[in-house]
């Protein structure tokens, strides 16, 4: 573990025991962790809309704020499981974004990360995929991809 130039310890830092193991305690015993998740497993992913904020909500806001506060606002949309091999590469994501949107917007890809929060799962973003109206139908491109790369089923 890393420190800031110059901090002192107060205790002696903790150093995990067995590196790379994970255990859970059964009765007075540590056992092994042993995952039930399989590789070809559905994997749960979140779609969040991101739109500029109403005039309406604006106006909540103190007016000093106002000028420096960002005008963007995300909301819930969906939730689905989708398998790992539909999620490999750009167009696949883009593909995914149209079927189970299918509307016009900026729509942001969340996935579950290793970090944990107070429900032991948390929600990172991963993709922002922007979907368009044409004379053809829906477009979808995928513009930024922030994080795809540390999941073992990105292929690119």
């Amino acid at each position: 573990m890393s420190r800031t130039k110059g901090a002192r310890d107060i205790r002696k830092r903790k150093n995990r025991r067995i590196k790379g193991k994970k255990y859970s305690k059964h009765g007075n015993k540590f056992v092994p962790y042993v995952s039930k998740r399989n590789r070809n497993d559905p994997v749960r992913i979140w779609w969040w809309e991101r739109r500029p904020i109403s005039k309406e909500g604006l106006s909540h806001f103190n007016k000093k704020v106002r000028p420096f506060m960002c005008r963007t606002i995300t909301k819930f949309s969906v939730r689905v499981d989708v398998l790992p091999s539909e999620l490999s590469n750009e167009k696949k994501i883009e593909e995914l974004a149209i079927n189970t949107l299918s509307y016009p917007g900026v729509f942001l890809l969340m996935m579950p990360c290793h970090s944990k929060n107070a429900w032991r799962v948390s929600y990172k973003k991963v993709a922002k995929v922007i979907i368009r109206e044409s004379p053809e139908g829906l477009n979808a491109k995928m513009t930024d991809n922030y994080r795809l790369f540390r999941y073992f089923f990105w292929k690119n």
